[in-house]
């Protein structure tokens, strides 16, 4: 019994697997497979792919420096930004405060102006004043000026060699215009300063002799040098053609006599004339007489 049943334990331990075999077996599979695994997860690397590795660590390191520059290049110039964009601050203060200090100016000068205009318009109209009282100071000067003169007539177109005295002129020429006088009505008559043949001035003692000669005017159309000095000699005869008289005028209202004249021989005017120192003018023959002051007057026709 005891015989048979260590020939079952050996018979048992013939037929299975010896635990020792069985772990080598399996230690040589397992390495087997580990070296397959390790063939097929990692492949053997190549020289071109290791030149191509190594190449392209290059190009990222000079891409890495590029950057690294590009990004200093930019803080640089924003640093130059930053000092421009502080210099831009500090300008615009400063012109800020220039302008505030404008405005101030200029609100001054604006209310300085507005005083100026106001004082210009008080000082225009004070001007204004003075100058119609100046007008009127002239007016009223000219007025007596030509009042004083009112007894005055000249004598034009009488040659010098036709005569000694100037009174004699004034005796013949009364005596031609069949104006009755005496040498008493002759206060004083002399020869004008003027250039070629000198009129003769002559002032009536009274207003009434001055104005009957005057008025006798048109009778001098047919009287010449000739008629009044017959004694005359050739020269002086042919010298003196026609006499004409004319009211003594101040010298505004010669001024309005000559360019009334002037307008006459335009054909504007018809006829002008003075009377007592007053001249007044005719557009036309039916027209009425129309007094002038002044040469406003006469640009106003």
């Amino acid at each position: 019994m005891t015989g048979s049943k260590k020939h079952k334990r050996g018979a048992r331990g013939s037929t299975e697997d010896d635990p020792n075999i069985c772990k080598r077996a399996n230690m040589a599979a397992s390495e087997d497979m580990e070296d397959k695994e390790s063939t097929t997860e990692e492949p053997a690397i190549t020289d071109t792919e290791s030149t191509a590795t190594e190449t392209s660590l290059e190009e990222l390191k000079e891409m890495l420096v590029d950057i690294q520059i590009n990004i200093a290049n930019i803080f640089r110039e924003n640093k130059s930004i930053r000092t421009e964009l502080a210099e831009l601050t500090t300008t615009v203060r400063e012109q800020k405060l220039e302008m505030a200090h404008l405005k101030t100016s200029l609100t001054k000068i604006t209310k300085q102006c507005s005083d100026t205009e106001f004082e210009l318009a008080a000082v225009r109209k004070r001007v204004n004043e003075q100058q119609d009282e100046i007008y009127e100071l002239y007016e009223l000067q000219d007025r007596l000026e030509q009042y004083t003169r009112k007894n005055s007539l000249e004598i034009h177109g009488v040659p010098e060699s036709a005569y000694s005295t100037t009174e004699e002129v004034v005796l013949k020429l009364a005596e031609a215009l069949e104006v009755p006088i005496t040498p008493q009505d002759v206060e004083i008559s002399h020869k004008l300063k003027r250039k070629g043949n000198k009129p003769i001035i002559v002032k009536f003692a009274n207003h009434k002799i001055k104005s009957n000669i005057y008025k006798s005017r048109a009778k001098l159309k047919n009287v010449k040098v000739s008629n009044l000095f017959p004694s005359a000699d050739a020269a002086t005869r042919v010298a003196g053609d026609r006499i004409f008289l004319h009211e003594n005028l101040t010298s505004y209202r010669k001024k309005i006599v000559n360019r009334a004249n002037e307008m006459r021989r335009d054909g504007v005017l018809l006829s002008v004339w003075t009377l007592d120192g007053k001249i007044y003018v005719k557009t036309s023959p039916e027209g009425r007489p129309i007094k002038i002051n002044d040469l406003e007057d006469l640009e106003d026709l």
